[in-house]
């Protein structure tokens, strides 16, 4: 059984950087190491079935796509609100913080969008769970850049 959850995730894995590779071009050595620790992590901690994850991973490949892709606008746009901050008008900044709202509300709305759509291949448990994983995982990121920062290493 844990053969097959090897070969199933390594073959999800493939399939996910040819497809990410042919969307956002070639994929740097880190962000494919992170994505790799990533996927193995979260696949852990929910403990998926082969099936489960055949079905899953793209959903979730999906998704962080579409986060991918509003983060890339509203960092855009913050940029540009950086870098002429000074000379905001009172109105400019309403305005922008109304752009910046929006921007959430979209975010939360695809958040719950695709967890709606987890339930449909994965049970209520392993949402919550897919919640928790992913949170650790940027936590133990973090600090393993805090601790290679110290000097520690990896």
């Amino acid at each position: 059984m844990k053969k097959k959850n090897i070969l199933l995730l390594g073959i999800l894995f493939l399939s996910t950087i040819g497809l990410m590779a042919q969307r956002h071009g070639n994929f740097n050595e880190n962000g494919e190491k992170y994505y790799t620790q990533k996927i193995a992590f979260i696949t852990n901690a929910m403990d998926l079935t082969p099936d489960e994850a055949a079905v899953f991973w793209p959903l979730y490949n999906e998704n962080e796509s579409k986060k991918k892709e509003l983060q890339v606008s509203i960092g855009d746009y913050r940029k540009d609100i950086i870098g002429r901050f000074n000379e905001l008008t009172n109105e400019e900044a309403k305005e922008a913080l109304a752009v910046f709202h929006d921007h959430m509300k979209k975010m939360n709305a695809l958040t719950i969008e695709y967890q709606n759509k987890y339930l449909d291949v994965v049970p209520a448990k392993k949402v919550l769970l897919l919640l928790k994983a992913e949170k650790d995982f940027r936590r133990s990121m973090l600090k393993k850049l805090g601790n290679r920062k110290r000097g520690g290493g990896l």
